[in-house]
């Protein structure tokens, strides 16, 4: 998410990683071309990791938010310590 607001926010390639908007534009003014592809880049790999601890963990959290919204996933974690089913 914070990628997508921060460093691409006029870039979505990725499907539904969260609710940010894709009009949303960064407080810090217009990012380069190297930021752009660094930033694909980077949402690519940790969408695509196998690994069960970033790529599964990335996939689990998004599935949550995109189900239950950053606010209401983040409460769950606070209380209970998982992500919500």
């Amino acid at each position: 998410m914070w990628l997508e607001t921060e460093v691409m926010p006029y870039a979505r390639t990725m499907p539904s990683t969260s609710s940010a908007s894709s009009s949303h534009s960064s407080k810090k003014g217009a990012k380069s071309h190297v930021e752009h592809k660094l930033g694909e880049f980077f949402r690519n790999q940790i969408a695509n990791d196998s690994s069960p601890a970033y790529g599964g963990g990335f996939r689990a959290a998004n599935a949550a938010v995109n189900k239950y919204g950053l606010r209401c996933t983040l409460e769950h974690i606070r209380l209970t310590g998982n992500f919500p089913l």
